[in-house]
């Protein structure tokens, strides 16, 4: 890896936020930039672009002249995210079920393809999750209308790393799948109301999926810190 290649910096941020969900890396743990710079074999230029992406997410609290440090998850604050998604990509799909171009559609369906494929092949949670976010993105950007797209995009974006680690939880890449399904097919067929309805759900259930996730992770975590009586790790 090296910091001429442009994906560096996203490189880091993925392997910090998985550390994060997975349990490595607990609420209150310093992110020590010399450490990571370190064990990624870069300078620290993008490990210091990935903190700012992490901090932008929420996934870490960085105050000034302070290091940078795991936030807590507020379980709460993540279902009104989820909840709050829910409601405007419900409002795009219903006018995208109207409104999208038949080019949009075609490319709707490949990416759907894409994904199908990619589980045939014994699921890439990486490369589906990249897949998903195209997926749902089309979607909105198909209901032309640019003040949903805008609101929709920037929420899209700052729940994007907790819906991208919700996939790895045992079936959701199955059932992620099988939702897509459904939306599409409304979509395809001009149903609305079923879009809007598929897609809703759809999104809640990615968020309660996450916090099933994280709780079992957390709890693992949790023991092992408590057996081992280590505080305050630093990465």
């Amino acid at each position: 890896m090296t910091d001429k290649d442009p994906t560096t910096a996203g490189t880091v941020r993925l392997a910090i936020e998985r550390d994060i969900f997975n349990g490595d890396l607990a609420p209150g743990d310093a992110l020590e930039e010399t450490r990571l710079a370190a064990r990624f074999g870069v300078s620290r230029t993008p490990v210091r672009e990935a903190i700012t992406q992490l901090v932008q997410a929420g996934l870490v609290t960085k105050r000034a002249h302070k290091r940078a440090v795991v936030s807590e998850l507020d379980p709460g604050t993540l279902l009104e995210l989820f909840e709050a998604l829910s409601e405007l990509e419900g409002a795009a799909a219903f006018l995208s079920a109207s409104r999208m171009t038949p080019q949009e559609k075609s490319e709707l369906l490949s990416i759907h393809a894409a994904a199908g494929e990619n589980l045939q092949q014994g699921g890439d949670p990486n490369a589906y999750a990249d897949l998903g976010f195209a997926f749902h993105q089309l979607i909105v950007r198909g209901c032309h209308n640019s003040v949903l797209i805008d609101t929709t995009e920037w929420l899209a974006l700052r729940v994007l790393p907790y819906r991208r680690f919700q996939v790895v939880a045992p079936g959701r890449l199955q059932r992620n799948q099988a939702d897509h399904d459904g939306i599409i097919s409304a979509i395809v067929d001009g149903d609305a109301a079923t879009a809007r309805d598929l897609i809703q759900r759809h999104t809640l259930e990615q968020g309660d999926a996450l916090m099933r996730f994280i709780a079992l992770n957390k709890t693992s975590h949790a023991d092992f810190h408590s057996t081992a009586s280590i505080k305050g790790n630093v990465l």
